[in-house]
């Protein structure tokens, strides 16, 4: 970590400016010329040392007065930007399933829904889509063009994408490497379209990942409770996993959010729009330590030996 000098308030260095023409002014003035040539070589040394003591004093003041403190190249405060979101969608079979309840409509089409009513709702933040059946790729890279997701988001309505398998672990693996051109202080979320069914894979690794590289995932869970047949094996029922993805939710800081409350859209875009404004950083708070006082104490210091230069200067008679 560098130790660098930087300032709360740098625009109080400008004053620095005002030293040279004050400089200028003492050697180029035709009286104070008269002045210095009326003291003994001694004198006038003892004055040339007090003038550059003096402006010494002038730029340590104003370098204190402009918030001086040791750290990592941060000020006080840096605060995060709006969030970037990458949709990871969960396109296995069984997200095809027709719950009761969810007016007939897939389980798949109701994670959309959700998630198009934050995109729709949010057109100054970044989206990314991810989809996963046996391994994740990402479809969308992270674009403040809105339409193109939507766009991208319908045409995942459908059995075209679908296929055997849930891989949760690859699915958000590629969501977390969507972030890749993501800002550092940007808040980074994964909102995870799935019934939470993880037929292979680690979600547990993915989650550890997520965690650890400031990432947090908000699950929206889609299905019920008791289940419906997959389609193409009506023998096979598929049941969401709502413990499975609270745990996601709880393991990286994300909110939890249940597809069946009429109201998980405003809920979704509520939250994600408490992300976008402007917070302060961790990294702000562990900022440098302040050194404004050092510099007040060489001011103080110069001060006192501009006036001590001056002591028994006398003019020639």
């Amino acid at each position: 970590m560098s130790e660098i000098l930087v300032f709360d308030h740098p625009w109080f260095l400008t004053g620095l400016i005002i030293i040279i023409p004050l400089a200028l002014s003492d050697y180029l003035s035709p009286l104070k010329k008269r002045i210095r040539g009326t003291l003994p070589k001694t004198a006038r040394k003892k004055l040339f040392a007090s003038r550059f003591f003096f402006y010494l004093f002038f730029a340590f003041l104003i370098t204190a007065l402009a918030g001086p403190r040791r750290g990592a190249g941060h000020t006080r405060s840096e605060y995060r930007r709006a969030a970037d979101v990458v949709i990871a969608i969960d396109v296995s079979r069984s997200m095809l399933v027709r719950d009761g309840g969810n007016n007939g409509i897939t389980r798949l089409k109701q994670g959309i829904l959700i998630a198009s009513e934050a995109v729709r709702s949010l057109p100054g933040m970044r989206f990314a889509v991810a989809v996963s059946r046996n391994r994740g790729i990402v479809a969308i890279p992270l674009t403040w063009d809105n339409s193109s997701v939507l766009a991208f988001l319908e045409t995942v309505d459908g059995s075209s994408l679908t296929g055997r398998g849930t891989n949760l672990e690859s699915l958000l693996d590629a969501g977390a490497g969507a972030f890749e051109s993501s800002p550092r202080l940007s808040n980074k979320v994964i909102l995870l379209v799935s019934d939470g069914e993880a037929l292979t894979g680690s979600i547990r690794n993915a989650l550890a990942y997520c965690g650890q590289n400031g990432i947090t995932v908000t699950p929206i869970l889609t299905g019920s409770d008791g289940g419906g047949p997959v389609p193409g094996s009506e023998d096979i029922i598929s049941r969401r996993d709502a413990a499975a993805m609270r745990t996601a939710a709880g393991q990286t800081g994300g909110v939890f959010i249940d597809g069946n409350r009429e109201d998980a859209a405003e809920f979704l875009v509520g939250h994600l729009r408490s992300l976008s404004s402007e917070t302060e950083s961790p990294a702000g708070k562990n900022a440098g330590k302040e050194r404004w006082f050092v510099f007040a104490v060489l001011a103080i210091m110069a001060y006192g030996a501009s006036k001590l230069c001056l002591l028994n200067v006398r003019s020639k008679k």
